[in-house]
């Protein structure tokens, strides 16, 4: 689900806040179903979800703030996968109803501001806070950053090996003392790793886990089932305008930051009750890559009536891209590889 607010990074007065990498997060939920449906109602009472919605007074802060400093990028958009204890069990029973293939910001082709490439860079930010996964025997522990670093490259390379376009998408590294992603130290208002300093190094940045103070500072109560965000940043002119420099009617791409939550349980093995690592990375790397939310996701009202389960939900058509995530491992299907090859295979 789109939170839609033209928003730019800046710096914000710190609050108190730990921000040690090795700190334990609150305890993480796991052991129970987690659907991705991008809003529930009662998320909805707080965050409006069209494109001219407010987010929080929090994000139109740091736009002013870095419109003020000059900055060449906006954000206007957050593409949101979350937990469905917001949904309150209300008689609507269509979830969502998403037709549009891709988001309203796309990657330019050639585009000067990003030295002319026509594919994209990524970057990870493998210095900072990591996931909670459930071992084997049942017991907790912090992921290594090894397997983050396979569980990240495996959301990467699944687009990447999609044959439609030859358009790159190239890993580049982090250099030493340098802080690739921003609004972690803005949300949270310390620094994540003491001693780095900001740069973008990358076009996409893969920024990591982060708890639930995070989440909370942008979307506030509904940032607690938030499981995954993707801030999409937009190039603008001298004046502050978005640009559009290929006249194809969508903004000009010029960042992505994927947030996840340290929240929950995270597994690599499709477990149900978990949160699969592949799916949940690999659905938002493809909102940086430019597609939407696809695809009904609706219940009947004769299952409605003894309240929603997720066993109810229904799909039209499955895919890694619908508005929802359940449980176990997503692929990527017809639709998402049809949406991906739309935006792409002209990028050639």
């Amino acid at each position: 689900m789109k939170l839609s607010r033209v928003l730019i990074p800046g710096v914000l007065a710190c609050a108190v806040l730990s921000a040690c990498a090795d700190e334990a997060p609150e305890s993480p939920v796991g052991a129970r179903p987690v659907e991705g449906a991008t809003m529930s109602a009662k998320a909805a009472e707080s965050i409006t979800i069209d494109d001219g919605g407010t987010v929080s007074d929090l994000l139109d802060g740091i736009n002013a703030d870095l419109a003020a400093k000059g900055a060449p990028l906006r954000a206007f958009k957050a593409e949101l996968i979350v937990d469905p204890k917001e949904w309150d069990g209300s008689s609507t029973t269509i979830f969502a109803d998403d037709r549009v293939r891709g988001l309203s910001s796309e990657w330019v082709a050639g585009d000067p501001r990003r030295d002319g490439r026509v594919g994209v860079t990524y970057a990870f930010d493998l210095a900072g806070r990591r996931p909670v996964v459930l071992t084997p025997s049942g017991t907790q522990r912090f992921a290594t950053f090894a397997e983050v670093e396979t569980q990240l490259e495996e959301g990467m390379t699944a687009w990447r090996d999609e044959t439609c376009s030859d358009a790159s998408i190239t890993r580049v590294p982090v250099p030493t003392g340098v802080d690739p992603d921003l609004l972690d130290n803005l949300f949270l208002g310390v620094a994540e790793v003491p001693g780095r300093s900001y740069a973008q190094v990358s076009d996409i940045v893969q920024a990591g886990w982060q708890p639930t103070a995070f989440f909370t500072a942008f979307a506030g109560a509904a940032g607690t089932g938030i499981l995954g965000v993707a801030f999409t940043f937009s190039f603008v002119d001298d004046d502050g305008e978005l640009t559009d420099i290929d006249g194809n009617g969508k903004r000009d791409t010029g960042l992505v930051e994927i947030y996840y939550t340290q929240r929950y349980l995270w597994t690599n093995s499709g477990a149900p009750g978990l949160v699969d690592f592949y799916s949940i990375i690999t659905h938002e790397t493809g909102h940086s890559l430019g597609l939407a939310h696809f695809g009904k996701l609706f219940v009947t009202r004769r299952d409605i009536g003894d309240g929603v389960q997720l066993s109810d939900i229904k799909y039209a058509p499955l895919a890694l891209m619908n508005a929802a995530y359940v449980t176990g491992r997503g692929e990527i299907v017809g639709t998402d590889r049809s949406s991906f090859c739309q935006i792409w295979a002209s990028k050639n």
